[in-house]
């Protein structure tokens, strides 16, 4: 199990006002008081270090007519000063990315991971970082996450992350994609959903997690690939069998069907190819039967399906849907919805790893850094 966000009752107050704001936006220190059933007066003082550390500021601007002192007055994060860094790490494409406090994605550039070894990749993911960086040098790299399909890559997980910590300068946290999207997805709701939420992601590799809600925050209860579940059909999969979801469903599936790149099969079906089309189509429809056959397993009382195998093609979402209906054997309606993840979904994924560490230990990881009193600039990655 892995417990994603610190919120309610047992996170430091630290932790619980700086989710607040970032899942509801600005918000006075009155509301903080009674969002995060912490006192006023607490409130006051972690709001003020919190400002003066750099992660809120005040919005007078947004102090409704004819309020009257400071408790009035509405903080915000302030998103424009610190910086993470993300890495995601794919089968035959990585991507590096700056985000905010917010989780957006605010840079990104793409790096072949492909003949790489741990090292050789980490000193290519900085070099890359740090161009990026270079374009916002205003900014304080504060944090890093990393995150892949760990066993569908060749890399290997505990030697990339020492080799990124090596090259960054910084603590890198690891997480599986799977998990860490389904992370992302969490921060990007404005309420909490009780019960329990099934997220299943297809790309290159296919996969899903079980969170169940919380009253501390999210925790995963179950994950797994579903890469290599029998899909049917006659696709020779790279691990040498026949009909796995992946040989049929994935972007290199995709791609060899139409027999071009996956961009261009997504172009010539939104121009009105109908071999494209179909192709996609095609893809949809078994995205659907799988998903549906894991919802029967589980039973969770939502769906959600991130992912590029999912959401490239819009004109195809109401075939997963029809085909998830005709599939699932469960037993009454289920709320089947999309990402809510704009951009790139990993990269947005991996930065929601680096801000894992910062809201629930803002201190620490300003300590970490040196910047503990935020009095240092430092748009780099040197130390």
């Amino acid at each position: 199990m892995m417990l994603v966000l610190a919120l309610g009752p047992f996170g430091a107050p630290s932790s619980r006002i700086l989710t607040h704001v970032r899942r509801s936006g600005a918000l006075t220190r009155d509301e903080l008081a009674r969002k995060t059933g912490l006192s006023v007066s607490t409130v006051g003082r972690t709001v003020t270090a919190l400002a003066e550390q750099g992660l809120l500021r005040e919005r007078p601007d947004l102090v409704p007519e004819g309020s009257v002192g400071r408790p009035n007055v509405p903080v915000d994060l302030d998103d424009a000063r610190y910086v993470t860094l993300g890495v995601h790490v794919g089968r035959r494409a990585a991507t590096l990315a700056l985000g905010d406090l917010r989780g957006r994605v605010i840079a990104s550039a793409v790096l072949d991971p492909r003949g790489h070894d741990a090292a050789s990749f980490a000193v290519a993911a900085a070099t890359g970082l740090t161009r990026l960086l270079a374009t916002h040098s205003t900014r304080i790299a504060l944090s890093a996450g990393l995150v892949a399909p760990w066993g569908d890559v060749d890399l290997d997980r505990d030697e990339l992350t020492a080799a990124l910590e090596g090259t960054l300068g910084l603590e890198v946290e690891s997480w599986e994609l799977v998990p860490a999207i389904a992370a992302a997805e969490y921060i990007a709701r404005p309420d909490d959903l009780p019960g329990s939420t099934l997220y299943v992601y297809a790309r290159d590799t296919v996969g899903f997690v079980m969170a169940n809600e919380r009253p501390w925050g999210m925790e995963i209860a179950r994950a797994g690939r579903l890469s290599h579940f029998p899909a049917g059909g006659t696709a020779r999969c790279h691990c040498g069998q026949t009909g796995c979801l992946e040989a049929v469903a994935s972007e290199y599936a995709v791609a060899r069907a139409a027999a071009t790149g996956v961009r261009p099969v997504i172009d010539a079906a939104v121009a009105g190819d109908d071999v494209a089309h179909q192709v996609l189509c095609e893809r949809a429809a078994v995205l659907g039967r799988v998903t549906a056959a894991v919802r029967d397993m589980l039973n969770p009382d939502r769906v959600v399906l991130c992912g590029q195998g999912f959401t490239a093609y819009p004109p195809a979402l109401d075939v997963v849907r029809t085909s998830f209906a005709r599939h699932s054997a469960t037993p009454g309606d289920i709320d089947v919805a999309f990402t809510r993840v704009s951009g790139e979904i990993q990269a947005v994924a991996a930065g929601t790893v680096a801000l894992r560490r910062v809201y629930d230990d803002p201190q620490s990881a300003l300590a970490e850094i040196g910047l503990d009193d935020a009095t240092e600039d430092r748009g780099s990655l040197s130390r």
